[in-house]
C-alpha cells in the first residue's frame, strides 16, 4: 500500500524540513523530499496538510500497563501495587493493558516497553490497539515468575524473530544480575538494569539499558563505560544535565502517564534541551534496543505521529520553534501510522471501541471489590 503524507514541518531528519511529500511503500519510509513525489500517482492514501507536523512515532522504554487503571492510587500510596497484582487475572490484565495501551496511542506512543505479571496477555493487548510491545521480563523484581529463565525462553520463541528482539530482560536484584546478564549475552538482547542493581561491580556487560537519572549510585561507571541510561524526568533529580548519555525517557507508572509532558518535564528541568529531549523519545529511545524506526529516513519503520495545528491550544504553529511545539502543545494529535497503516485517525483509536473501554471500567470495579475483601480478611487475621 502506497500512501502519501504532506507536512508544513518533518521533524526526525537532522533538522526540521519545511513543506514536506513523505512516501511510504509496503510498511517503510520510501522517500522524503521537499517536492511532488513521483511515482506516487496511484498511492491508496494521501493524508496530512501545510498545517501539520510529521514526526517519528515515540518510544517509552519502560511501564507497568497492566496497573495504568490505579497509577493515582498506587503514585499517592493509596494502594500497594503488590495488593492488586494479587488479584488480578489474565482476563483483568488484558482490559487493563488495554486502556494502557488506548492512552499510550493518544499521546503519539507507536512502541511500548513493559514489564508486566502476564506479559504474553499484556503484548497482545497491545497488539490489538495497534502498538509494537516489547516485553521487559522482570527477575529479582516484585513481580517477577518463578522460574524467569524459562519464561524468558518461553516468550522469546514467540514474540522474536529474526532481526526483531521483542523480548528482552529486567534485573531488580543485585545477586541475579550476573546470571541474567549470562542469559543476555547467549541470546543477544537488552537488560533494563533498576537502579538496586549497581554496575559499578561487573567488567563483562551485554547491552544494558539503566534506569534512572543522576541519582543512580553508579552514574560515574555509566559514564565512564558508556552505558545506555533511561530515564522518568517527573521523578528525577539530577545536579546536572544528562546530555551526554543520550538518554531515552520511560513512563514508568507516572500519573500523567503522558511521553509528551515528561519530555516537557526533561526540557524545562533543564536535564536537556528541547532538541535533545525530541531524540529520547524518538530515535535516542529506538536506537537503544537497535530498532529500525524513530527516525525519518528511507528504509525505516513508518510509524509515525501526525499533529495538526489550526486553532488554541495548539495554534499557532511557531515555524522557527517546532520542537517546542510539538512538546508543549496539546490535543493536536491527528493521525498514528503503525507499519504504514493509521491504528488513530482523525484523533479516534481505530482498533479500540467504547466496548472495551466499559469492559475495562467493569473489571475496576470488581478489582476494588476484590481489594476491598481482601484487605479486610487481612485485617481479620
Amino acid at each position: 500500500m502506497k500512501t502519501i503524507i504532506k507536512a508544513g514541518i518533518a521533524l526526525g531528519s537532522a533538522k526540521p524540513l519545511k513543506k514536506v511529500y513523505i512516501g511510504i511503500n509496503d510498511a517503510k519510509i520510501d522517500v522524503v523530499s521537499t517536492s511532488e513525489l513521483s511515482g506516487y500517482e496511484d498511492a491508496e492514501l494521501e493524508i496530512g496538510g501545510w498545517n501539520r507536523v510529521v514526526s517519528p512515532g515515540f518510544i517509552s522504554l519502560h511501564t507497568f500497563l497492566s496497573l495504568y487503571p490505579f497509577r493515582y492510587r498506587i503514585f499517592s500510596a493509596k494502594l500497594n501495587a503488590n495488593e492488586i497484582i494479587n488479584v488480578l487475572s489474565s482476563h483483568d490484565v488484558y482490559y487493563f493493558a488495554l486502556l494502557g495501551a488506548y492512552h499510550l496511542l493518544r499521546s503519539g506512543v507507536t512502541t511500548v516497553v513493559f514489564s508486566d505479571k502476564f506479559s504474553d496477555t499484556v503484548a497482545r493487548a497491545v497488539e490489538a490497539v495497534g502498538l509494537k510491545p516489547i516485553i521487559a521480563v522482570p527477575v529479582g523484581c516484585n513481580n517477577s515468575p518463578d522460574d524467569w529463565n524459562k519464561e524468558f525462553k518461553m516468550l522469546y520463541n514467540r514474540w522474536s524473530h529474526a532481526g526483531a528482539n521483542n523480548v528482552i530482560l529486567k534485573v531488580c536484584d543485585q545477586s541475579l544480575a550476573k546470571e541474567v546478564f549470562e542469559v543476555a549475552k547467549e541470546y543477544k538482547v537488552s537488560v533494563l538494569v533498576e537502579r538496586t542493581v549497581n554496575l559499578s561491580s561487573f567488567n563483562d556487560l551485554p547491552d544494558v539499558i539503566a534506569l534512572g537519572g543522576g541519582g543512580r549510585a553508579d552514574i560515574e561507571t555509566i559514564r565512564k563505560k558508556g552505558l545506555k541510561l533511561s530515564f522518568t524526568p517527573s521523578f528525577e533529580v539530577s545536579k546536572f544535565p544528562l546530555s551526554e548519555f543520550k538518554p531515552s525517557i520511560s513512563l514508568d507508572l507516572v500519573p500523567q502517564f503522558d511521553i509528551r509532558y515528561e519530555a516537557s518535564v526533561a526540557t524545562t528541568r533543564m536535564y536537556l534541551t528541547v532538541e535533545e529531549t525530541f531524540n529520547a523519545i524518538t530515535f535516542w529511545g529506538h536506537s537503544q534496543l537497535r530498532l529500525n524506526s524513530g527516525i525519518l529516513s528511507s528504509g525505516s519503520d513508518a510509524d509515525l505521529v501526525i499533529f495538526r495545528y489550526e486553532e488554541p491550544p495548539a495554534f499557532p504553529l511557531d515555524i522557527n520553534s517546532p520542537y517546542e511545539s510539538l512538546i508543549f502543545s496539546n490535543y493536536d494529535l491527528e493521525t498514528v501510522l503503525v507499519n504504514g497503516e493509521a491504528v488513530l485517525d482523525g484523533g479516534v483509536p481505530i482498533n479500540v471501541g467504547l466496548k472495551d473501554v466499559e469492559e475495562g471500567i467493569r473489571r475496576i470495579e470488581e478489582i476494588d471489590k476484590r481489594l476491598g475483601q481482601r484487605i479486610g480478611s487481612l485485617e481479620k487475621s
